[in-house]
């Protein structure tokens, strides 16, 4: 009679967790670029700067969905997570150890001239827009927020027309500066 119970017991739990995984199975599927709506793909292409997409996976999560694409950038895997509204939710870089670090990798901090190398994703939404109209789809290979003068300034290097070009751009998108960098290196 006790094995009886036991075989019920166990034969429930492996129906439920069959159910439970039949279900997340559901909740989430790979889609491609075209069937993704176009502020998601918007922001996708975006974060990508004309990079590979290895793949994009839908998923809803309480009621929302949420697009993850990975994106090979500097032969680095980048996951990019974006809203169904096209609002970017988050990058996050693999390093070669395979760890997932939100970033953590590309960012530094210099103390003696107090700047701080951040991600696209990490700086406000405003400058953003600006550094990817600027760069209009080149690399933006590295991005600094600098304190001048009590304001936060972030200047991006962006490789244009095979030259290195650095923006300037305030906080609220401003754009403050745009130079070429004429040193041959």
């Amino acid at each position: 009679m006790k094995i009886a119970g036991v075989l019920i017991v166990v034969g429930l739990a492996l129906c439920i967790g069959a159910v439970a995984t039949q279900k997340i199975m559901e909740n989430e599927r790979e889609v491609s670029i075209g069937e993704v709506p176009e502020a998601v793909r918007a922001t996708i292409l975006a974060q990508a700067q004309g990079n590979a997409i290895n793949e994009i996976e839908m998923e809803v999560k309480n009621g929302q969905t949420i697009y993850e694409a990975e994106v090979i950038i500097g032969g680095r895997t980048t996951d990019v997570k974006v809203a169904a509204d096209g609002a970017l939710l988050g990058t996050e870089v693999d390093d070669e150890e395979g760890d997932d670090d939100a970033d953590e990798a590309d960012v530094e901090e210099d103390e003696d001239e107090a700047e701080e190398l951040v991600a696209l994703a990490e700086v406000p939404g405003a400058v953003q827009a600006t550094l990817v109209k600027e760069a209009a789809g080149a690399e933006i290979k590295e991005i600094e927020k600098e304190d001048e003068n009590g304001r936060d300034v972030y200047s991006a290097d962006v490789i244009l027309n095979g030259q290195e070009v650095e923006l300037k751009v305030a906080r609220d998108g401003t754009l403050l500066g745009k130079e070429v960098d004429d040193e041959d290196e």
